[in-house]
């Protein structure tokens, strides 16, 4: 998965700073937003689709799309950039446990809620959060909390 730039978790997924900051510091050429209710979701993934500028394709995944493109060699073998997002620590955690292996994962915002706590400036986590966490740097790969640049 060398085209792979930057695996993160963001609640919103695209929004401004993701479009503006993160997609321009990697120089993205293409998003995947790997979620299996967003992915069934027709309308709701053609906004996603629409909304960064010219020049970058959105792709929304079922996370067993993502695997099979992972096996495939799907992003070792196109010569773009990949910025990856996830809604959550939990969607990561799930598709590593099938043994998809993520270099780092940059945790976004995750907002607030019952049960959460705050970590850093917009990022907040549960106890489930933080199990998954320690499973996914179990897996050798680095963990960082960053919402912007």
């Amino acid at each position: 998965m060398n085209n792979i730039k930057l695996v993160r978790v963001d609640f919103l997924l695209i929004h401004g700073k993701v479009i503006t900051k993160w997609r321009n510091i990697i120089s993205a050429t293409e998003i995947v937003i790997v979620d299996d209710k967003l992915s069934k979701d027709s309308f709701l993934a053609e906004i996603y689709v629409m909304a960064p500028p010219l020049g970058v394709d959105v792709h929304v995944m079922a996370e067993e799309d993502f695997i099979k493109a992972s096996q495939e060699g799907y992003f070792d073998t196109n010569k773009i950039n990949i910025l990856v997002l996830f809604k959550s620590i939990g969607n990561i955690k799930h598709l590593m446990a099938k043994d998809i292996v993520f270099n780092a994962v940059q945790v976004g915002e995750l907002g607030g809620g019952v049960n959460r706590r705050s970590v850093v400036n917009d990022i907040s986590i549960d106890d489930q959060d933080l199990q998954d966490l320690k499973f996914i740097q179990s897996q050798g790969t680095a963990v960082y909390f960053q919402v912007t640049p």
